[in-house]
């Protein structure tokens, strides 16, 4: 008898334990989800006669739309490369996707199809504060940099729901 009220015991804890946990369950995506792929990046970065640049991309996500975000950023100068002079300290010049970061052109669709979208990049704003001076994307190569992040992104250091490419781009001017 004492047997059968522990192995009750046990059980009845069990589903609470289920129950409590499958509101967790509920709130990772669904079972088709995969990881987000930069499927490609055009060769070319076009400078438009308006000053804006447009970097061409086709990518994957999945999750919905609802916390994700794109960063693009494109940096120019005879320091920068795509090993180790990645960073805008070697820029002289440093366009992204920061001045409209995530609404209209620079939205993501993460429904799991590809996407082919035309990204639209502006001078970077924060570099502006400390290269008031610095000039207009032109003809030559960049450092293209894209990162995807999906709404099971939960910030700079997680590594899911994330994906990348940097490379080296021709710029032409429009």
């Amino acid at each position: 008898m004492r047997l059968k009220a522990t192995a009750a015991s046990l059980l009845a804890a069990a589903g609470l334990i289920a129950l409590t946990a499958a509101p967790v369950a509920a709130a990772k995506p669904s079972s088709g989800y995969q990881q987000p792929v930069v499927n490609w990046v055009q060769p070319t970065v076009v400078v438009q006669d308006d000053g804006t640049a447009v970097v061409h991309v086709q990518y994957t996500c999945y999750g919905g739309n609802a916390g994700t975000h794109v960063y693009i950023g494109v940096k120019q100068g005879p320091d920068v490369n795509a090993t180790d002079h990645t960073s805008s300290q070697y820029a002289q010049t440093f366009y992204s996707t920061n001045w409209n970061p995530d609404s209209g052109v620079n939205a993501l669709v993460c429904d799991g199809s590809k996407h082919n979208q035309l990204f639209e990049l502006q001078p970077d704003p924060y570099f502006a504060f400390g290269h008031p001076d610095a000039p207009a994307l032109g003809k030559g190569q960049a450092f293209v940099q894209v990162c995807i992040f999906d709404s099971t992104n939960t910030g700079e250091m997680d590594p899911n729901g994330f994906a990348f490419d940097y490379s080296m781009r021709k710029v032409v001017v429009d």
